[in-house]
């Protein structure tokens, strides 16, 4: 019998390291956190708080569905860090009258009645496409912003066997002639290739559809484009 190559026998190897990586990770994030016995002290909040006055208004339900709805919290290691986050919405997302806004997709999940709360307005990304956002129109008195003390109030179980076998596992994949095979695999070289490797990429395919025709009718632009 013709023995397997060895280049299908390191595949086959990185195949069984990535499912029992993925097996381990799952075991991790199925430690879940243990209480401390006293919180740790860590940073402030600046955050949107609801007062009494909202017993006053007779819309208070679609108030709450809107305020469940926002950003609520900014945090930060001290209060000028907690700012410098809310600001940093403010740039991105316009924040309007100090309080957040909502996104085209949070708006289509309110009620009828909670929409009607909501002002659309258009503004560009950074990729300076047009996007659209809506203003939150929750009256002023019924809500206020405040600075409140963060607290550590739980901490990560860490089975010490489980990260052993797992940094063990990412050796592995690093050995010669496993790193080459582990580079070559299709969804690592999705995330790895840079816009100028795909824009390469393209460049071949194109120059495969013009190998198809001769010179002469690429010269004198006789190839039609479009799809049958």
């Amino acid at each position: 019998m013709k023995p397997r190559h060895i280049k299908e026998q390191r595949q086959k190897v990185i195949r069984n390291i990535r499912k029992r990586q993925r097996a381990i990770y799952q075991e991790i994030k199925d430690l879940g956190y243990k209480k401390l016995e006293e919180p740790v002290r860590h940073g402030w909040f600046k955050e949107i708080v609801l007062t009494e006055n909202i017993e006053r208004y007779k819309n208070k339900a679609f108030i709450l569905e809107l305020y469940d709805c926002i950003e609520k919290s900014f945090w930060g290691r001290t209060k000028e860090e907690a700012d410098k986050q809310w600001f940093c919405q403010i740039s991105k997302f316009l924040i309007y009258r100090d309080f957040p806004t909502i996104s085209k997709k949070q708006f289509n999940r309110l009620t009828y009645k909670a929409q009607a709360m909501c002002t659309i307005y258009s503004y560009r990304d950074e990729n300076k496409k047009l996007r659209k956002r809506f203003y939150v129109r929750i009256p002023k008195g019924t809500y206020r912003i405040k600075y409140t003390r963060a607290y550590i109030t739980h901490s990560k179980r860490i089975d010490p066997e489980l990260e052993s076998e797992l940094d063990l596992l990412e050796q592995q994949l690093y050995k010669s002639g496993y790193y080459e095979v582990w580079q070559d695999n299709s969804w690592r070289t999705y995330w790895v290739n840079d816009s100028g490797q795909k824009e390469k990429q393209q460049t071949k395919k194109q120059l495969k559809v013009l190998k198809q025709y001769s010179l002469k009718d690429i010269i004198n632009d006789n190839i039609s484009w479009e799809k049958n």
